[in-house]
């Protein structure tokens, strides 16, 4: 029989399937990336144990939760984990490393599988999460700032297709961006979860390369940006797009016909805006969605609202700029096109 072996870290340990423990909930706000869930106590499990250490006393709470999770393991042997090979390995967390995990490391042990724990479990691993996202590596990033409008998401798509680096943080926050921004059928990630994303892909990137990234605020949707990274992007260089106001208009109405299919989706914008703007300019709007006028509404909110606050933006960062490009047209080649100058340009 091996030996239940300890790790500080989920990291480096080889072809290794990490097992979080916790409670689906608690899996659902934060995990590490890639494990699987296989919860000893379920939400409603581990509420009734916590209420029986409070109100009863805390040996007969070890009693029930000794027999809910003796339950628990059970079917997951005869389940998720019925055909796992003799090689199989695994690294077991749960909140900090302590009862939940010992009680599957020991049965699985017992069975021959080779078994770690990673010690302090999820509560240390937020730590390290913490602390490495306080201390950004010296990244080279290049950040493309351009209008609204000027296909950004789609020439970092195209640069990753052409193997650069791209660290594309309205992906990892399921957003893009703006008021109108909002996927339609997922929701956000936890703060939590989204800076573990964070973490994770820049533990993929190499500090000696570029890594292409589009201009944001500090917030995507809900989610906010790890300060220190804010504040590294904030000091790095900068690529300028410029792209024709009505080709905006046309690839926006494009690549966001979710909206005109259903215009109720943009009330959030209109309601946004109120106290920002005019009573009328509000009821201008609201008719042009109304009547559907589709570009009239897009040229007018981003001459009146998107494109101010980018000029702003620019002034901002204008001595950061290192790099001009005027997009003609916003078409799969021109985008092609655009993606393979910015890449040549900084090689």
């Amino acid at each position: 029989m091996n030996s239940i072996a300890y790790t500080d870290d989920w990291r480096n340990n080889g072809r290794i399937e990490i097992i979080d423990v916790r409670s689906p909930s608690e899996f659902k706000i934060d995990h590490i990336p890639g494990s699987i869930n296989i919860p000893i106590l379920n939400d409603e499990e581990r509420h009734k144990v916590g209420t029986t250490y409070k109100q009863v006393n805390p040996f007969k709470a070890k009693i029930l939760g000794a027999s809910l999770i003796s339950k628990n393991i059970s079917k997951f042997l005869n389940t998720e984990l019925s055909n796992k090979k003799g090689s199989w390995s695994c690294l077991i967390y749960c909140w900090r490393g302590g009862q939940r995990s010992r009680s599957l490391a020991i049965i699985l042990n017992e069975i021959g599988w080779r078994v770690k724990i990673l010690k302090g479990g999820y509560k240390s691993y937020r730590k390290k999460i913490i602390n490495e996202l306080n201390v950004i590596p010296k990244f080279d990033f290049k950040i493309i700032q351009a209008q609204t409008g000027t296909a950004k998401t789609k020439i970092l798509d195209n640069l990753y297709n052409l193997n650069a680096q791209v660290l594309d943080l309205e992906r990892l926050a399921n957003h893009r961006g703006s008021l109108l921004g909002k996927e339609i059928k997922e929701s956000q990630p936890s703060q939590k979860y989204f800076e573990t994303l964070i973490h994770e892909n820049l533990n993929k990137l190499n500090p000696r390369k570029p890594v292409f990234l589009e201009s944001e605020s500090s917030k995507i949707g809900d989610l906010h940006l790890p300060i220190k990274l804010w504040e590294k992007l904030n000091f790095s260089e900068r690529i300028l797009l410029r792209a024709p106001v009505r080709k905006r208009v046309e690839f926006l109405i494009n690549e966001y016909k979710h909206l005109t299919d259903d215009p109720l989706l943009i009330k959030p914008f209109i309601n946004g805006m109120k106290g920002r703007y005019s009573n009328t300019k509000i009821k201008y709007w609201s008719e042009l969605i109304e009547n559907k006028s589709w570009d009239d509404f897009v040229q007018n909110i981003l001459e009146i609202h998107y494109d101010p606050m980018y000029a702003y933006s620019e002034q901002k960062h204008f001595e950061k700029i290192k790099f001009k490009l005027n997009l003609s047209n916003l078409d799969k080649l021109s985008i092609d096109n655009t993606a393979k100058k910015i890449l040549n340009y900084f090689q």
